[in-house]
């Protein structure tokens, strides 16, 4: 008896820790003001790295790791957060879908800036200034469209 308590509060708890992985959207414009709001974190992170890549001179390469690294950390924290909200229909598949598309990619343009900082430096970091400069133009202008 005492064994069967045990093993239904394990479930009990199991359970429980799951379903927190998932935040709730109740309809689709309170999804879409969730997503806008995950571009938006996205754009500030994708900015942080764009200042360290752009005034890269101006610090220590140690440093520029460091915001680098804080960067790409940020970009997954967002993409972990909004890919646990639930799209309550197939019209917020579709702004999930666009939203997760941006961060992602910016999270694996930080990540390979990053890679290069640490190796021999950034190659080109004017072509990577404009690209993330493009980058954080399409999630800002997401967030907008999603407020």
């Amino acid at each position: 008896m005492i064994a069967s308590a045990r093993l239904a509060l394990l479930a009990l708890l199991t359970a429980l820790l799951l379903s927190a992985c998932v935040s709730p959207a109740w309809d689709d414009h309170d999804y879409a003001l969730k997503a806008g709001k995950t571009a938006e974190s996205a754009v500030s992170a994708v900015r942080f790295a764009r200042s360290a890549v752009a005034y890269r001179d101006r610090m220590t390469g140690p440093y520029a790791e460091v915001v680098l690294t804080e960067a790409v950390q940020d970009l997954s924290s967002v993409n972990d957060q909004f890919g646990g909200v639930q799209p309550p229909s197939d019209a917020s598949d579709r702004i999930r879908d666009e939203v997760l598309r941006l961060t992602e990619k910016a999270e694996s343009e930080v990540e390979d800036l990053l890679i290069q900082e640490r190796r021999d430096g950034v190659k080109d970091p004017k072509a990577a200034a404009r690209e993330l400069d493009r980058l954080a133009s399409e999630l800002s202008d997401f967030a907008e469209k999603h407020k």
